[in-house]
């Protein structure tokens, strides 16, 4: 690293190999979403959450204005629960932090939110993810075989033969950019699909 122009008369000439320390997390750096976490959660343990034994990423409250859940994605917040204990934790957060509080969650790491007016239930879902599966690859899979084993029939591995045909990089990047949506909707509201 380069000592930044405005340090060289606090540090001389600096010899090659020297290192320089950063002192704090800076927005932007993998060390500063682990800090900020750390950050958080310490706040959230103090106001008496507790994080889920599965996932720390996860803390819930539960006093006498009813359970409060907060899901934490670095910067990204969800938090589900009582009306009155989502208030309460609300003002207590913003005691602490500077954050903006959106009234309704209609959106979560990329997953549209739908909720009945009741609030008793909802939906989460993708289907921007869903479209643009169709338009990317749906004439490649209507042109496809189908067929009821897990595999396609007469299919066998052969052993790489040096003047074989390969992959070429541009199918290569279209069966990864095919498998990483779907990865993302297993992930997030697809579940099912792995199956």
């Amino acid at each position: 690293m380069e000592i930044p122009s405005g340090y060289k008369e606090v540090y001389q000439e600096a010899e090659k190999g020297t290192v320089l320390k950063l002192q704090m997390a800076m927005y932007g750096l993998v060390q500063a979403a682990q800090q900020w976490f750390k950050d958080l959660s310490d706040v959230l343990i103090s106001l008496g959450f507790k994080p889920c034994e599965s996932d720390p990423c996860l803390m819930y409250r539960v006093n006498e204005n009813g359970l409060c859940i907060i899901l934490m994605y670095v910067d990204d917040n969800l938090i589900v629960g009582s009306n009155k204990s989502i208030d309460q934790v609300t003002e207590e957060i913003k005691n602490v932090f500077n954050v903006t509080v959106s009234p309704e969650a209609m959106e979560y790491l990329g997953c549209e939110i739908h909720a009945a007016k009741s609030n008793t239930c909802g939906w989460i879902g993708q289907p921007h993810l869903y479209k643009n599966l169709e338009r990317k690859f749906g004439s490649i899979v209507k042109t496809q075989c189908t067929t009821e084993t897990p595999r396609t029939p007469g299919f066998h591995v052969v052993r790489n033969i040096p003047n074989a045909a390969y992959i070429t990089d541009e199918d290569q990047k279209l069966y990864k950019s095919g498998v990483g949506m779907l990865l993302c909707l297993v992930k997030h509201s697809r579940p099912d699909l792995s199956n």
